[in-house]
């Protein structure tokens, strides 16, 4: 994700890893983790709220958008024709 903040791609990671489920603890510790590779600046870590509610909402959005393809593709189905 190049060209993307750091905080923002460690939301998109925190959110796909835990499947959509973030809490404090697991928050903590992505972040820990991740600082033990490279220490994110005081800026980064205040935009990390944002961040993590951009990172829901891309996950929403793409979950929304498996569903609304899911149930077109049962209604094409439920008309197709039997015989």
């Amino acid at each position: 994700m190049a060209g993307y903040p750091v905080v923002y791609v460690i939301a998109i990671e925190l959110v796909s890893h835990g499947d959509g489920r973030v809490d404090a603890g697991s928050l903590s510790a992505f972040i820990s983790a991740y600082q033990t590779v490279k220490p994110l600046k005081l800026g980064e870590l205040w935009a990390m709220p944002i961040m993590l509610r951009l990172a829901l909402i891309n996950n929403l959005r793409r979950v929304a958008s498996r569903t609304v393809a899911s149930r077109l593709a049962r209604s094409q189905a439920n008309h197709w024709p039997t015989g």
